[in-house]
């Protein structure tokens, strides 16, 4: 608190005598000496970045072609559509039949996995769900 009291309240900053009317002719001498050249800008550099710009995006478009065309060759592609288009899923319905269901199935399920069930309960079974003898002894 003490020190504010100490600056002075004079302003220590002053302009020198008769700047305002001598910067004027100063600025003008000083320029008008020079002659004013135009330089002409070229093609090249007004549109550079604009040029430089297009060549990455077509780079960048050069190389993914490339990259797909060899990792994913169209010869592949061909090949599988000939094969599924030759294929009549209706023929697949008509070649199935139970007995090589029960063999293909038989394969998955290992012998030791199955309950241990004797022909009598299997018959007994069927018998209680009102199935017929005769029905029974030609399944088996």
């Amino acid at each position: 608190m003490n020190k504010l009291s100490e600056i002075p309240e004079k302003n220590p900053f002053k302009v020198p005598d008769n700047y305002f009317e001598e910067v004027n002719r100063k600025i003008i001498s000083a320029t008008s000496g020079f002659d004013e050249q135009v330089r002409k800008v070229s093609f090249y550099n007004k549109f550079r970045t604009s040029l430089l710009i297009a060549a990455s995006v077509a780079g960048i478009i050069l190389i993914s072609y490339t990259a797909i065309k060899l990792l994913i060759p169209d010869n592949k592609k061909s090949q599988v559509s000939e094969v599924l288009s030759e294929i009549n899923p209706d023929s697949f319905i008509n070649d199935i039949d139970i007995s090589s269901l029960e063999e293909e199935s038989s394969a998955f399920i290992p012998a030791e996995a199955g309950p241990d069930v004797s022909k009598k309960d299997i018959i007994d079974y069927l018998l209680f769900e009102n199935i017929e003898l005769n029905d029974i002894y030609e399944q088996l």
